[in-house]
């Protein structure tokens, strides 16, 4: 059965223009200085933007619309290697030819948000992908959310139902789950809630220290003892990032994590598993899979690199009507991108000990370290993360130097962010697409950018 307005002359017209879009983006292959006349323009259009959203940008950024792989262009001419990827929403990269695909197709149909009270297929064949990938697990539902707070905050309430009046949450230290009303609270940086109530109660233990991986189950284990102790029995759920992004991107061993998840289970509160940041960046789809967790997964929150956001759940915690709702599902465009993002990443030879992603990480921590060894001795620390999740410490790891540095390397043509506080790492959110070659490059700004910003 076809859908949309479709007939033999559309398709044959939606291939042409897939081919046409491609071969101009395309045309961006390579890191370009901006030109000084399209600079004023953009600076001004910023400076009218700041106006409106009484907020700067943080970057002299504005998207052309033209981009091909790891490079995007700016309005004002320049071209630059995006690391960065919106936080984590540009999993394949720009133009991309899935997204060039789903765009067109979803032009075909004759709305653009598809309503949960009105699905249209794009939300039945999303939902199907990403349970299908979990298929044998206890997460047998997804229900959609507008963003990865909203998707956190339908799977608080969910957890809250099946426990009330049990509502107090366990949570980690440098933890992020978002900036809405309730996810504020389960964040760990106070800076992110300054003059704001406190609604939920939330016991913060630490994660995974890498520093002392040794004794890192005795800490964390008797940690939860400890807040056990305090409330037994209180507890709904215990919330964790697998990999902690915006806290410096933090993960453990397996060993680690089945010893805090069975303590969890033992314990009968619901483990919760937010990937709204590491869906399709690690070694499986699922970071969760990755360590080999989905037998502790009672309920997991996605988003960013999806080109949507939801919540997958068990049937012991499906709610009571009236409990979650929502207007959108989502764009239909974004709908049809996520299902051909799923199965083209679950095809692709992405994932496993030798896929395209381990390689990406590979390539990337070892460059990082030849530069620490040699050119870059004392100017870099730390250096970690996993899959298309990287990271490195400069200087001092401080906030300030951390921010000269990612500011002068965007003026030198690459695209990053910081996460974490003390210490403030640089952070890449590599697109999948990336090239060896690519990579040369860029590392060869990071030598040059460190040198200039850390003395």
């Amino acid at each position: 059965m076809n859908f949309g307005a479709t007939n033999s002359e559309i398709e044959k017209r939606i291939d042409e223009l897939v081919d046409i879009i491609q071969n101009e983006h395309q045309k961006i292959n390579a890191i370009k200085a901006a030109d000084p006349d399209k600079r004023i323009i953009q600076s001004s259009i910023l400076e009218e933007y700041k106006v409106l959203r009484d907020k700067p940008i943080f970057y002299d950024y504005l998207a052309s619309g033209r981009g091909n792989g790891v490079f995007v262009e700016l309005v004002d001419g320049s071209v630059k290697y995006d690391l960065i990827g919106a936080i984590g929403v540009y999993l394949l990269g720009h133009s991309h030819p899935l997204y060039t695909r789903a765009h067109l197709e979803a032009a075909t149909k004759d709305v653009i948000m598809c309503g949960n009270l009105q699905p249209y297929t794009e939300a039945f064949k999303t939902s199907e992908a990403i349970l299908s990938a979990v298929k044998g697990s206890k997460l047998e539902h997804f229900w959609f959310a507008g963003s990865g707070s909203f998707a956190n905050d339908t799977a608080l309430k969910m957890v809250w139902q099946k426990k009330a009046p049990n509502y107090k949450l366990i949570a980690f230290e440098k933890c992020f789950a978002g900036r809405s009303v309730a996810t504020q609270d389960i964040t760990a940086n106070d800076g992110y809630r300054e003059d704001m109530p406190t609604k939920i109660d939330v016991e913060r233990v630490p994660h995974f220290d890498q520093n002392d991986p040794e004794n890192s189950i005795s800490k964390t284990i008797d940690a939860l003892n400890a807040v056990w102790a305090k409330a037994p029995g209180k507890f709904c759920a215990m919330m964790m990032e697998v990999v902690q992004g915006e806290g410096g991107f933090i993960y453990g061993t397996k060993e680690w994590y089945h010893a805090v998840c069975k303590w969890a289970q033992e314990k009968e509160i619901y483990v919760w598993f937010d990937e709204v940041q590491t869906f399709g960046r690690t070694h499986k789809l699922f970071a969760h899979q990755m360590f080999e967790l989905g037998e502790y997964a009672d309920i997991v929150t996605i988003g960013k690199a999806l080109q949507g956001c939801g919540v997958l759940f068990s049937k012991e915690l499906s709610p009571r009507p009236g409990l979650i709702a929502g207007t959108f599902n989502g764009s239909v465009a974004g709908l049809n991108a996520a299902t051909k993002t799923i199965n083209f990443l679950q095809d692709g030879g992405f994932y496993g000990d030798n896929g395209r992603i381990a390689a990406i990480e590979k390539k990337i921590i070892g460059e990082l370290n030849v530069l620490k060894s040699n050119s870059c001795s004392k100017k870099i620390g730390h250096i970690g993360g996993v899959g298309t999740m990287l990271s490195f410490e400069v200087g001092d790891a401080g906030g300030e130097v951390s921010k000269s540095f990612i500011k002068a390397l965007f003026e030198n043509g690459v695209i990053s962010f910081t996460a974490g506080r003390n210490p403030t790492r640089i952070r890449f959110l590599v697109p999948v697409t990336i090239t060896d070659k690519q990579i040369d490059d860029i590392m060869t700004i990071v030598e040059k950018t460190i040198h200039e910003v850390v003395s």
